[in-house]
């Protein structure tokens, strides 16, 4: 009967302290928001990110700083980072010079800004979620800051997209997520983050992707020009607004496994 009464005591301890781990959405975003920034590419919004180290290395979807005309497989030129409560954007260096495959697969790449003193998201792993646990997701936008938002994951596990040939590992959740959140970390339970927003590359809007990539192939062989106005230009932009504004109740992030070893190999 003692020993009943142990265990009884054992467990219902562990259980306590597991729920003192948990925090609740407003406290994630509290502590979170001031290190969600918001990148700008070629001086146009692209997408979010979150600070991961005090001296300025941001963790961000590789599909946010690299061109599509080079399938992500090239940076663009000019990537800026606007920083919660600094006035000034910073110019922003990829931690490599080129893409890599797996970069690229995995879409998940390492940025660096030159600045010091930065609050920063603490590190989880995937393996820490399940399918039925809830999920915290912070983009961040420009004119409206930071945006909380949460979810269910409604199922997780090795999917293929279309930019390598490895499996990547997925979390995948009911929440209104829409273009431009690419990039946003996705917070456990405890405050961790376990993955990067991303779901830009699972094709939730498949059929403007292959109408944009058409548009582009298409730009490349034939200008037109009416009234000075340039008629595929126009039109890629369109297509482009038509998916900002594309909402979906389904989310995905990819594992945040490639990006920390990126991280504790720079």
């Amino acid at each position: 009967m003692k020993r009943a009464l142990i265990l009884i005591a054992v467990g219902s301890f562990i259980v306590s302290a597991n729920a003192q781990n948990v925090l609740t959405r407003k406290e994630i975003y509290r502590v979170n928001c001031k290190a969600i920034v918001q990148i700008s590419v070629n001086g146009r919004f692209s997408g979010v990110g979150f600070i991961v180290s005090a001296d300025g290395f941001v963790m961000t979807a590789n599909h946010v700083i690299t061109t599509r005309e080079s399938k992500l497989r090239e940076y663009v030129t000019d990537i800026k980072v606007a920083v919660f409560g600094r006035p000034i954007p910073y110019a922003a260096k990829p931690v490599t010079s080129r893409v890599s495959d797996d970069q690229a697969n995995y879409d998940s790449t390492l940025i660096k800004i030159e600045a010091a003193n930065l609050p920063k998201v603490t590190l989880g792993d995937l393996a820490e979620v399940d399918i039925g646990d809830s999920v915290t997701i912070i983009p961040s936008f420009p004119g409206v800051g930071c945006i909380l938002l949460d979810g269910t994951i409604a199922a997780m596990g090795p999917y293929q997209t279309a930019f390598g040939p490895k499996p990547v590992n997925t979390v995948f959740f009911q929440s209104p997520i829409r273009n431009g959140f690419s990039g946003s970390p996705v917070f456990d339970p405890r405050g961790h983050v376990v993955g990067i927003e991303d779901t830009k590359v699972f094709g939730i809007s498949p059929v403007l992707d292959e109408l944009r990539t058409k548009w582009m192939e298409r730009r490349k062989q034939v200008s037109v020009t009416i009234g000075g106005v340039d008629v595929s230009g126009s039109f890629l932009e369109l297509i482009n607004n038509l998916d900002q504004n594309l909402i979906s109740g389904l989310g995905s992030g990819v594992d945040i496994s490639y990006a920390k070893e990126q991280n504790e190999k720079k």
